[in-house]
């Protein structure tokens, strides 16, 4: 791993995991209630089973491609197009805050490694930058709070989401964005994440290193041979000292 800069981590499934606690359904319908709560101060008339079939059901459907085309679809299109009917229109300031308030339980019930902290703080302790480098389809500043809620988001040099770039992974740019952004060479790169397909064959491609998260052990064929194998974020602990 000699001349590394920068180690990159996939978000979801790696640094932190959104599919703890409530069912996601039982979180989305949580969501939808504050989500309602907020559009009535701008229209009273507003019922949740209208938020529930009128946004939330067409901003599904809507986005339910993403995976195939990598592509992220502007979510206040959806929310605005809805609220026509009750004559609101709101700016990308109260999309971003109205969903915020949808992710709720997501960012309360969010799951991570109890020394998660530790292990980043390590990194950076041994000279490396962290970023980040994930797909999602809600905004950036939604996620960020995210890394805040886990209090790691002050140990991150970097953000690169799929959102704002309208740019999934596995396209191999959203990766060449992160490089670019913090001033280094792909060869400078550690990619870390769960995904072979997504996250460690782009990297891999560009040459970047890279740390398969491989967190069930899963013995499967793989194609695609990572730099190194993990189970737990922890375990990176005994491979940094080999790295220079």
């Amino acid at each position: 791993m000699d001349g590394v800069k920068v180690v990159f981590f996939d978000m979801g499934n790696t640094l932190l995991h959104f599919h703890y606690g409530e069912s996601d359904e039982e979180k989305d319908m949580q969501g939808l209630i504050y989500l309602t709560e907020y559009l009535n101060k701008f229209n009273e008339n507003i019922k949740f089973d209208e938020v529930k079939q009128g946004f939330y059901t067409s901003w599904m459907n809507g986005i339910r491609d993403r995976k195939i085309t990598h592509i992220e679809y502007p979510i206040e299109d959806f929310l605005n197009n809805f609220l026509q009917k009750y004559q609101v229109s709101l700016d990308l300031k109260q999309c971003i805050e109205a969903i915020h308030l949808f992710y709720t339980e997501y960012r309360e019930q969010v799951y991570f490694e109890n020394d998660i902290y530790d292990v980043l703080k390590m990194i950076k302790h041994k000279g490396y930058k962290i970023g980040i480098i994930s797909n999602t389809c809600y905004y950036d500043e939604v996620m960020k709070a995210c890394f805040k809620k886990a209090k790691i988001y002050d140990l991150i040099d970097s953000f690169t989401f799929s959102y704002s770039l309208r740019i999934g992974k596995p396209n191999k740019e959203i990766f060449t964005r992160a490089i670019d952004a913090m001033k280094i060479t792909p060869q400078e790169a550690i990619m870390v994440g769960d995904s072979l397909e997504s996250d460690i064959k782009p990297a891999i491609d560009l040459g970047m290193k890279t740390i398969w998260l491989n967190r069930e052990s899963r013995n499967i064929n793989k194609e695609v041979m990572a730099d190194i194998e993990i189970s737990c974020i922890s375990e990176i602990y005994k491979h940094i000292e080999t790295w220079r």
